[in-house]
């Protein structure tokens, strides 16, 4: 990248040459004019970025130093903006935010705390590198460190570690995942065949059939949900008109089956409704398609007998 070299930062130990990026800003939405650039550090013909801006670097060298000297504390700051909330003075909380930020700005454009601002920071990413050198690419091996290091060649190969790992990780961390999403579809999937299976139990051999929804899974995220009688009737092909189709998902409460008819249907009433004559016909056919399909699945039963 093209870059304008912004100026050098020294605590008379450390000496930094500070860069940006020439051209269009980094950010979009800067808060100040000093903040639109993220600023580099020079480090043994590299720029490393720091991420930080100029403002966000007089921020944060600034704060604490500002927080001590006004207030003897970030605590004792948050007693004193509290107080002066609960009086509520307004001006005199915008006049104290103004005169802490005028402190901020001041502190935070020192030279020499810059300075050991960045020493910090890059002694941290010297720590982070010397730690994935020590084991073998395990944790990340960061390559403001190894710059700092001289070791760029070596942090190459131990990144090529960490980036297996990382695979290796997110691989095992997928294969649970579908484990677990498989379990989790068998598992309700399973409750939905029961609970049909015991449906067509009721309308072989009578009885009351409630109907209640079952919910089929392809997927976590994926379902598709019926009531059961609508499920019965797609199950064995029985041709239900659609209005019939909604008033089972929407009115049915319960049919009763005896003596292999449907004897009765029990549904939610509403000011004008009343009960479906065309349902009885599809539940006597359905009742019948479930009678024939097992009677054919005994037929074809293999026989005990020699």
């Amino acid at each position: 990248m093209r870059a304008v070299f912004e100026r050098e930062v020294s605590n008379g130990k450390q000496t930094y040459r500070i860069w940006r990026r020439a051209g269009k800003p980094n950010l979009k939405y800067p808060r100040a004019e000093n903040d639109k650039y993220i600023l580099h550090v020079e480090l043994n013909g590299y720029l490393a970025a720091l991420g930080l801006t100029d403002f966000a670097l007089i921020d944060s060298c600034g704060f604490r130093a500002a927080t001590a000297e006004l207030y003897g504390g970030e605590e004792k700051r948050e007693s004193y903006f509290d107080a002066l909330r609960e009086s509520g003075d307004e001006d005199a909380v915008r006049a104290a935010i103004a005169k802490e930020q005028a402190e901020i700005t001041r502190l935070g454009g020192d030279l020499v705390r810059q300075a050991d601002y960045i020493g910090k920071m890059l002694a941290e990413h010297t720590r982070f590198y010397l730690k994935a050198k020590e084991n073998g690419g395990a944790t990340f091996p960061d390559f403001v460190g190894a710059l700092l290091e001289n070791d760029l060649e070596k942090c190459m190969e131990l990144s090529a570690v960490y980036k297996e790992k990382c695979r290796q990780e997110r691989a095992a961390r997928a294969a649970r995942s579908a484990e677990e999403e498989q379990a989790y579809c068998q598992k309700r999937n399973t409750e939905a065949e029961q609970a049909v299976s015991k449906a067509v139990q009721i309308l072989q051999n009578g009885g009351l059939l409630e109907n209640e929804t079952v919910t089929f899974y392809q997927d976590r995220y994926h379902s598709s949900t019926y009531s059961i009688v609508n499920h019965l009737m797609r199950m064995y092909q029985i041709n239900v008109p659609l209005r019939t189709q909604g008033w089972i998902n929407e009115r049915l409460v319960s049919v009763t089956i005896r003596n292999g008819r449907c004897e009765r249907q029990r549904f939610m009433r509403s000011k004008k409704g009343h009960g479906s004559q065309k349902f009885f016909q599809c539940m006597d056919d359905l009742i019948q398609a479930v009678t024939v399909r097992e009677q054919n699945e005994v037929s074809h039963r293999p026989s005990d007998n020699l």
